[in-house]
This record gives C-alpha cells, sequence and structure tokens, in this order.
C-alpha cells in the first residue's frame, strides 16, 4: 500500500467485497474456475498497457480476477497481448488520478479537465506486459463489455513479439 494525497489505497481482494452476484460481472463471480480472461480496453489505452507505458487501467468496479490476462482492444476481434493483473487499488479520488505517474500525461490531463470516470474509480495494476508477435482472432460474446472468456488460447503455444530496443517496463509501484 501507498499513501496519494489525503487517502490511503487498498489493494482490493475477495474478502473486501459483500458475496452479491448481482453486483459482478459472470467473469468476477466464476474468477476461480479454469480459462484465460481477456480485458476489453479501448485504444489508445490497450496499446499504452502492452508497451509499458501505463501500469493502471482505470475501472468502474473493482474485480476478483487475478493473474494472466489477454489484452483485448474493443471493437477489433482481436486480442493483441497479455499482462498480469496483480491488484486493484480503489476507490480513488481525483487527486490519486491526476498525480499518479502509472498513467500517462494525457490520460492524467483528461482526468483534471474532466473530473472521475466513475462514481468508484478502481485502478487495475497490470506488470509484464507482452504483445503477441500477430494479433489473434477470437470469438466475441453477445453482451460482453468488460471481460470474454477464451478458453480456447493456450498461451504456451503463442508466439510473442520481441521486446522493442530492450525497453523495460515501468516498475510496479
Amino acid at each position: 500500500m501507498r499513501s496519494m494525497g489525503k487517502r490511503e489505497l487498498f489493494a482490493c481482494d475477495a474478502d473486501s467485497f459483500p458475496d452479491d452476484d448481482a453486483n459482478r460481472d459472470d467473469a468476477d463471480h466464476n474468477a476461480g474456475s479454469a480459462g484465460l480472461r481477456g480485458l476489453l480496453v479501448r485504444d489508445p489505452y490497450a496499446s499504452q498497457l502492452l508497451d509499458g507505458e501505463k501500469i493502471w487501467e482505470i475501472r468502474g468496479r473493482s474485480t476478483h480476477i487475478r493473474g494472466p490476462i489477454v489484452i483485448v482492444k474493443s471493437g477489433t476481434g482481436l486480442l493483441f497481448g497479455t499482462a498480469d493483473l496483480v491488484r486493484v487499488l480503489g476507490p480513488l479520488e481525483i487527486e490519486d488520478l491526476v498525480a499518479a505517474s502509472e498513467l500517462p500525461r494525457q490520460e492524467r490531463d483528461e482526468f483534471r479537465n474532466s473530473g472521475l470516470p466513475y462514481a468508484k474509480t478502481y485502478a487495475y495494476v497490470l506488470s509484464n506486459p507482452r504483445r503477441f508477435k500477430r494479433p489473434i482472432p477470437y470469438r466475441h460474446p453477445s453482451g460482453a463489455v468488460r471481460w470474454v472468456r477464451l478458453p480456447e488460447i493456450d498461451l504456451g503455444a503463442v508466439r510473442y513479439a520481441s521486446s522493442f530496443c530492450g525497453a523495460s517496463q515501468r516498475e510496479m509501484v
């Protein structure tokens, strides 16, 4: 944990929230079950995550999912890479977002100008981003807006792109 501004952020875990099925994504409800998950992310944020330019993905809900996830660029029908979802911080305040070096300056400026994007705002903390050598098509289920299940994807069989110019990912705070 670390302190930002006047609030101390906390890592959300499965014991932090009541067992209320109505307030969870289907993927959250079954987070412990087998199967890889894909997080739908709009560009340019998906590319920034995979390039290590940002390590926080801002969302309006917490999640119980941890471990390797696939980054899905919204609207493309393609999987672009993986990252490890290591924790969730929040709920955050506007001061937390505008001061967060874990986000690109342009995104911090958007928050400064527009305010909090959600009534309760969380940061999914990601590490170890890796791009696929080539994007992988997948079948997008009707109605999926945050998470998709990807049981057919075997990460052991996927070829990854070389990291560019030996660039290292920013360290997680």
